[in-house]
């Protein structure tokens, strides 16, 4: 199965659609709190809570002692974290920053109970955030096993064209601001390895970057590099 057909199978633009406006709906249950670019998301409670993004970008990942991370998601306005310890109990491990100056509403434990006693599609959605998780790190894994850097760095724009990207004239866009640093998190390689990957890829014209957009000219060119 092509790359493509397989993420537009994993990542349906509807349910994906779906799920974040029913978040957004909910979003008024809770209290808003705002975080400034590059601020770490400190929430600074011990009651389990889910928090939606209502504004912005939010990057999660896990981190060593020595600083070392790697990026697991980026969520954006619909989006929720939190639910693994909802659901599951425990800690997360998982943090979080902002990506660009951001807004989350947090909603904790008694108030998604009191939702969920008049609306269970509550739990549907939330099942449907963990599974998309689920899948982003499973292919993330698969990529770190089997592929090479750049095929890395190729699967990577393909998948979040398929998360979180939009269809223009000139090809396929992820209006993401995305530092090559950020990038190389979240396929796990350095940044002058990114740089050179996305070079090659713009000399070639299978993309173009314009300011902090990446356009996909050649998807099928880029799935070629994907799949080798």
């Amino acid at each position: 199965m092509a790359i493509s057909s397989l993420y537009t199978e994993m990542f349906d633009i509807n349910r994906q659609q779906e799920m974040r406006k029913f978040f957004l709906d909910i979003a008024s249950y809770g209290y808003r709190k705002s975080f400034l670019k590059n601020e770490i998301i400190t929430i600074n409670c011990d009651r389990t809570y889910i928090a939606i993004v209502t504004k912005g970008l939010i990057k999660q990942f896990i981190s060593n002692k020595n600083g070392k991370l790697k990026v697991l998601y980026l969520l954006q306005p619909g989006e929720i974290f939190g639910e693994f310890s909802y659901l599951g109990g425990g800690l997360d491990l998982i943090e979080g920053q902002a990506i660009k100056s951001s807004e989350v509403s947090i909603i904790f434990e008694d108030k998604l109970n009191a939702i969920l006693d008049t609306n269970l599609d509550l739990y549907k959605y939330i099942a449907r955030s963990m599974s998309r998780k689920f899948r982003i790190v499973t292919m993330q894994l698969s990529d770190l096993i089997f592929k090479d850097s750049f095929g890395r760095l190729c699967d990577f724009l393909i998948r979040l064209f398929y998360q979180q990207g939009k269809r223009i004239e000139k090809g396929y866009v992820i209006d993401i601001p995305l530092t090559h640093e950020n990038i190389a998190n979240l396929i796990g390689c350095d940044r002058v390895t990114v740089t050179k990957g996305l070079n090659k890829l713009k000399k070639e014209g299978l993309i173009e970057i314009e300011g902090k957009k990446i356009i996909i000219k050649d998807l099928y060119s880029l799935e070629h590099y994907a799949d080798l």
